[in-house]
């Protein structure tokens, strides 16, 4: 998990370069595009970055997530991505 973990961060901070200097910490409750409770952090990626992300793992781990029944919709935080992909392997 820890490896999966690695991945999706580091796809992240590639995307959103902005995000690794700005003091926005990425954690397993960021919220991929906005916050669902006061307080929690927000990468606040667009739907762009969303399917570059998605790409990129879909590249990285050789998953398609069409053939997983994981639905992107569901995918909301960055502990759901890392979930979704440790799944999907």
């Amino acid at each position: 998990m820890t490896e999966v973990w690695n991945v999706v961060s580091r796809a992240i901070t590639t995307i959103r370069p902005d995000l690794d200097g700005s003091g926005t910490a990425i954690t397993r409750d960021s919220a991929l595009f906005y916050a669902a409770d006061p307080g929690q952090p927000v990468l606040g990626l667009d739907s762009m970055e969303a399917l570059e992300l998605i790409a990129a793992l879909e590249r990285e781990f050789g998953v398609e997530l069409a053939d997983t029944g994981i639905r992107i919709t569901d995918l909301r935080t960055v502990g759901d991505v890392v979930d979704a992909m440790a799944g999907a392997l």
